[in-house]
């Protein structure tokens, strides 16, 4: 007892001290509601994978990433957030509370973890240019380019999707391949996670600039391990789901770039022509 006790305490401390002290390397983190101390609780992780931070708002730094099933000890909340132990590994740290099932809480479901500062831009799949006006059917895309493995995986997820919700397959689009690879690279080299590039703009002023003609257009970012993490969790997130099943949409362009911080930076675009 006295070492679960003393294990408990230097975690209490530990925890308020990441979260007392702002994160100088972190801009623009929201303020960390009151720390509620609660008995140690077991948990189980439900999500495939599922980001450990620094502080309970998903702009602190990741420090490890949990699996489906692992058993954590809950012993502190903020907010939303659970502070959480991880025997196996020994990782401290802050997780969404929608993402732990407590034994007894009959209201938690399964869901995928939610990507690292996932934004929605407001109406990201109704700016329009109506330029081309050639039907979708008539429009042949460019296939001289390779496709790397992990963006045909990325696309065969998606078309699987939208076949299973009776949509039509998304194609490759050449320029558009151009410039979501062009953003998933801008991501990591300006080292942020946004809709908004300081490079190029919005989605849709980075397409006109590169000449990509649309109708209407849309845009998901993720940072994950894993381009199946990436769009499970794509799938469980309201907007951009709609995007994966928007049946405007008729071609796409992906960009998927190793990241230090994530593991994965993906992009994806969407244009109906």
């Amino acid at each position: 007892m006295k070492k679960k006790l003393i294990l408990l305490i230097v975690l209490t401390l530990v925890i308020t001290s990441l979260w007392g002290i702002p994160n100088l390397g972190m801009q623009g983190v929201e303020a960390a509601t009151t720390f509620q101390k609660v008995n140690f609780v077991d948990g189980e992780v439900t999500s495939c994978y599922l980001n450990v931070r620094q502080g309970p708002s998903s702009k602190y730094h990741i420090v490890c990433v949990l699996e489906k099933g692992d058993k954590v000890k809950i012993f502190g909340k903020i907010g939303s957030w659970y502070a959480i132990y991880e025997p196996k590994s020994g990782c401290v740290g802050a997780v969404s509370s929608k993402y732990i099932k407590v034994p007894g809480n009959s209201t938690q479901t399964p869901a995928q973890n939610k990507t690292p500062a996932q934004t929605q831009q407001p109406k990201q799949n109704t700016t329009q240019q109506p330029k081309q006006e050639t039907p979708p059917a008539t429009q042949t895309p460019s296939t001289e380019f390779k496709v790397s493995e992990e963006e045909q995986e990325l696309l065969n997820l998606i078309n699987k999707a939208r076949a299973d919700a009776g949509l039509q397959p998304l194609q490759f689009d050449k320029e558009l391949m151009e410039v979501a690879r062009l953003k998933a690279k801008d991501m990591v080299d300006k080292n942020y996670f946004s809709h908004q590039s300081p490079t190029y703009g919005s989605p849709f002023d980075m397409m006109r600039q590169f000449d990509v003609e649309f109708k209407t257009a849309g845009e998901n970012i993720a940072g994950n391990r894993t381009v199946e993490g990436a769009f499970q969790a794509w799938m469980n997130s309201e907007g951009h789901r709609k995007n994966i099943l928007n049946g405007k949409f008729n071609y796409t362009g992906i960009g998927i770039v190793e990241s230090k911080s994530y593991g994965l930076i993906l992009v994806q675009m969407f244009i109906g022509k």
